[in-house]
This record gives C-alpha cells, sequence and structure tokens, in this order.
C-alpha cells in the first residue's frame, strides 16, 4: 500500500476527477494523501460522476481511526450505505437522521441540536436552530436510548416519532431553507422553517390544510402534500405563515384500494424532454373487504405545464423513483444505467430486515415484479432506511 499512497499528486486528480461521489467516499478513506486529492478536487469545486441514490441504513459506532465508517456495497442494483452512529468529528454525540434533500442530510443530535450534514465529505455543513424552539415542543430528554421529545401537553415521542420528514429546499435568494413536518397530538400536522445559523425554528400556519406530509419546491412555487392525496400551490417562498395556498384539483381514486403513502418529488433534469416536471407518486393497497384481484402498487400523476391538473403515467420513460417511508427521490436511468426505467425501488423496514422491491410501471403494470435487496438489520432500535441523493453543492 505504501507504493499506491505514493503516486504523484497530479495522478491522484486525475483520478479523483473521474469517480461517482460513492467511488470518492471509498477513495478518500485509503490514505492521507489520497484524502488529501479528494479534498482539493471538492475545495475546487469539482463534481463527481452522476450516481445513483444511495440506500442508507444506520450503523454501529464510528470506527475511532476515521471518524465516520460507511459500509458500502456497490455490487447491488441499489447501492448500500451504512452510517455511522455518531455524529462526525462528535463522538460523544449520536444521531438520527431526519431527512434529506440536496445532497445533505437532516440530523438531530441527542442533545437536542439540529444539524446540516454532508455525508461524501463527511463534514456538518451547517447548525439548525434547536428542537426545543419548534413550536408546541415543551422539552427534550437525552439519555442513553436517544433523544425524547415532551410536546402537546404531556407526551413524549423519540425525535423520529416527532418529526414526520425534515428536508432542504433552495430559498429564492440562491440558499437553502429547511422545512420539517412534525406531529402533534390532537393537531394537525404542523410545520416550521428555517435557515441555517438561525436560532429558532418559524411556525408555519397554513389553517385550511389538513395532514401536510410532503412537501417540494417546483419552478420556484412550494407544493405542500397532504396524507390524502390534495396538493396546494404556494407561490412564492415568503411569508408562508400568511400565504394564501391555491389549490390543485383532486384526483379519482382506485374504488378498491386505499393510499398509504404519497409523496411529492421532481424528476431528474437528464431525463428524456430536458425539462424537470413535478409527479405525485402513491403506494396504494387494496381494501380488505373488495373481494377484487387488486394488488399493492404505485401510482406516479404527472403535472401538467400550467401547473393545474394532474395526469397519470402509464410509463416515465428513463426515469426511476426511488420511495423510502417519508419520502422520494428520482433518478435518471440515461445518467444511472445501473436503475431499470420506468420503476419505483420501495424500500421498508420489516421486522429484522430491509426489503427493497421493485415496481413496474411499464405498460401500465403498476404493480410488484420482484423484490431485489434483503438486508438483516442490526440489533436494537434504529431508524428506518432512506435514499439519499448525492448532489455536490460545495
Amino acid at each position: 500500500m505504501s507504493g499506491w499512497s505514493g503516486l504523484h499528486d497530479d495522478m491522484l486528480l486525475l483520478v479523483v476527477g473521474r469517480l461517482p461521489a460513492l467511488d470518492l467516499l471509498r477513495f478518500r478513506a485509503v490514505c492521507a494523501s489520497w484524502r488529501a486529492a479528494a479534498a482539493i478536487f471538492v475545495e475546487g469545486r469539482g463534481r463527481p460522476r452522476p450516481d445513483r441514490p444511495w440506500l442508507l441504513l444506520p450503523a454501529d459506532a464510528p470506527d475511532p481511526d476515521d471518524g465516520c465508517r460507511f459500509v458500502v456495497s456497490r455490487d447491488r442494483e441499489v447501492p448500500v450505505v451504512a452510517l455511522p452512529a455518531r455524529l462526525v468529528r462528535d463522538g460523544d454525540r449520536g444521531f438520527v437522521p431526519l431527512g434529506s434533500s440536496r445532497g445533505v442530510i437532516v440530523a438531530a443530535d441527542d442533545r437536542g441540536e439540529m444539524h446540516l450534514l454532508d455525508p461524501v465529505t463527511g463534514k456538518r455543513r451547517a447548525l439548525l436552530p434547536p428542537v426545543i424552539s419548534l413550536p408546541l415542543v415543551d422539552g427534550v430528554e437525552g439519555g442513553p436510548a436517544g433523544l425524547n421529545v415532551r410536546h402537546g401537553g404531556g407526551t413524549v415521542s423519540r425525535i423520529d416519532g416527532l418529526i414526520h420528514k425534515a428536508m432542504p429546499v433552495p430559498a429564492p435568494d440562491g440558499g437553502l431553507l429547511v422545512v420539517v413536518i412534525y406531529r402533534q397530538v390532537h393537531h394537525r400536522n404542523q410545520w416550521a422553517t428555517a435557515r441555517p445559523g438561525d436560532r429558532v425554528w418559524k411556525s408555519v400556519k397554513p389553517t385550511s390544510i389538513p395532514a401536510v406530509v410532503d412537501v417540494a419546491v417546483h419552478r420556484g412555487q412550494l407544493y405542500a402534500n397532504t396524507r390524502y392525496g390534495m396538493v396546494y400551490a404556494f407561490p412564492e417562498l415568503r411569508g408562508l405563515g400568511s400565504a394564501s395556498p391555491e389549490i390543485i384539483p383532486s384526483v379519482t381514486r382506485r374504488p378498491n384500494a386505499y393510499v398509504e403513502r404519497s409523496f411529492l418529488v421532481e424528476s431528474p433534469p437528464g431525463s428524456a424532454g430536458g425539462r424537470r416536471g413535478l409527479m405525485q407518486v402513491e403506494l396504494f393497497r387494496p381494501v380488505a373487504a373488495s373481494g377484487g384481484d387488486e394488488e399493492e402498487g404505485f401510482v406516479v400523476r404527472v403535472l401538467d405545464e400550467c401547473g393545474e391538473t394532474w395526469e397519470e403515467a402509464d410509463d416515465i420513460g428513463d426515469v426511476a423513483v426511488l420511495v423510502d417511508a417519508s419520502g422520494a427521490v428520482a433518478a435518471s436511468t440515461r445518467e444511472c444505467p445501473g436503475l431499470r426505467p420506468s420503476t419505483v425501488y420501495f424500500a421498508v423496514d420489516l421486522a429484522g430486515e430491509t426489503r427493497v422491491c421493485a415496481y413496474s410501471l411499464a405498460g401500465g403494470k403498476h404493480k410488484r415484479i420482484e423484490v431485489i435487496e434483503s438486508i438483516p438489520r442490526a440489533e436494537g432500535y434504529k431508524p428506518p432506511c432512506f435514499w439519499f441523493a448525492p448532489v455536490y453543492t460545495p
């Protein structure tokens, strides 16, 4: 290994510029000189080759020699990466990932602080307001089992039981705005926003919107998706608390099935047509008493050019959508040829394992075609798996 570590810097930079993000992560873990070459590449605003989204799983304690431990498997249809259980460069803090977007993870540690983490560079990107500053949160209690939160007049929940989803979205000034959707007893789902460096979360009070479960920014507008599939569009990101959203008409439901999950996701810029479209992705399950031959599956709807109606898609072309318990990401199968076109990948945590299933949309099937991964889970409580799309924004 001493011979490899002695390669000239110019040679290392030629290599590092040809790596996708996941291989770059492994490259920088080899030795000090390779890590330095990766740092020069990133600091020079270098961008790795396009990479498939990763399935992130929690891991045990980090490697004490490197500050973080990644268990990487690329020889799969979907790469699997294990996250360290401790916060990078602060080994006495455990953290729980709460969501991701735009190449960063939103995480809470066991002291109640919230962070933006970059798993590719291994750095904390920014500090967010603490959990205690969320509206209707009464207190936080750290302990060996992680962070518990008191809310709703005495209810105690795990942090990832309270926060349904946390995700960064692009702000009008080019920065990031982080949106947190969280549950409250006897309240509709609440949501709040903050920018990196803010001291408190700002409450958003769209009193006419029930059960918000997902948000997305498309063409400068924020779209809020509800548990019932109704979507509300806010004309701009400023003044969300007092804005009056526009309602996008509801869609026809399957008579013998119910919607279990509903998400919003933008199609990737590298997909056919060259433009980004907003998609609504829903997992439906048959009603037990229906007596029909309906099976579980996914429906994908695309927002029309005018932003007024949803059109159900029987085929989404060279796009793959990857769904977990709280969100979805999309990837171009031309940029990421390891993924199947017009396919939904669904990752779900079951008793003792994490399972990834593929559902074909081609030809209007919308049915599961096979289980492509079955990964044993670590013992004890672990946060749920989720998809991470590596996007370099140094």
